[in-house]
């Protein structure tokens, strides 16, 4: 039987260990409670590794899907996180317990649709953006007119409305040059919609190689294949690792136990991929 991996929560056990866990403060206002969890939230990296060993193991997109208490499991027992997908049902199933009416949202990229996703949720009764990935940490509404300039600590975020309020358009800008990302639909997208996107994205192009993201000490750290770049507000250090130097790296760079990122790599040999 398929497992919905939008349920609403039926208990607050992954709520409570992800509070304990990253020691979020009790008593919190619920605003407060809910920035403070996004910005928890940035702990778990993006990383395709544990996507490519458990589509490896279960040969099949619907079983591949990594539930919330599974992320959370294998982040506290080898620092992995997930894509996009994995880890935006587990945030929605965290702020769900948390107990805000919160739905997926998706969006589009240059390379493809339904390629990123994110979370809509219901403050004061208007929706709100709530995307970690980006470092939308503080839930910004949906339906105003005008754009939103938000400073990060790499980069700053130009959100720009598009066709009456039905897109928004996400641009960064770093070191005076802007680029577009992503363009998210801001109505919210129902579960066999995003569980379709979901599973899609077994076949995407990045299943051939190591694609992982993390903010640490402010810098952004990224690598695809055997590509480094480390971004700062001032810099852009980037760096070609070698093959017999990547998991070692990626370990020690993403905070992910070397036994996991040797095993995803092995899978991608053995699939005979270049950077495996």
């Amino acid at each position: 039987m398929e497992i919905n991996p939008l349920a609403p929560p039926q208990d607050d056990e992954v709520l409570r260990a992800f509070l304990q866990r990253f020691q979020v403060p009790a008593g919190l206002a619920p605003r407060d409670l809910l920035r403070a969890v996004a910005a928890a939230f940035t702990h778990l990296p993006y990383e395709n590794l544990t996507k490519i060993i458990k589509e490896d193991q279960q040969q099949a997109a619907v079983r591949a899907r990594r539930l919330p208490a599974e992320v959370l499991a294998d982040h506290f027992q080898g620092g992995t996180g997930g894509t996009c997908f994995s880890l935006t049902a587990t945030l929605l199933h965290v702020v769900r317990a948390l107990g805000w009416q919160a739905e997926p949202l998706l969006a589009d990229r240059r390379y493809g649709e339904n390629t990123h996703c994110a979370l809509l949720v219901w403050i004061g009764g208007r929706p709100h953006l709530l995307d970690p990935g980006y470092l939308i940490l503080d839930p910004i509404s949906l339906d105003q007119r005008g754009q939103t300039r938000i400073v990060t600590e790499f980069n700053e975020l130009v959100l720009t409305p598009q066709a009456d309020g039905r897109r928004l358009e996400l641009a960064t800008v770093s070191q005076g040059q802007a680029k577009y990302r992503v363009t998210f639909k801001t109505a919210p997208a129902d579960p066999g919609e995003f569980c379709r996107a979901w599973d899609a994205s077994f076949d995407w192009d990045m299943m051939r190689y190591p694609v992982l993201t993390r903010v640490c000490g402010g810098r952004q750290l990224y690598l695809q294949g055997g590509w480094f770049q480390a971004r700062d507000r001032s810099a852009v250090q980037r760096e070609d690792i070698s093959q017999n130097q990547l998991a070692d790296r990626i370990a020690a760079e993403f905070g992910i136990a070397l036994q996991i990122v040797r095993r995803a790599l092995e899978i991608l040999h053995r699939k005979g991929e270049p950077y495996g």
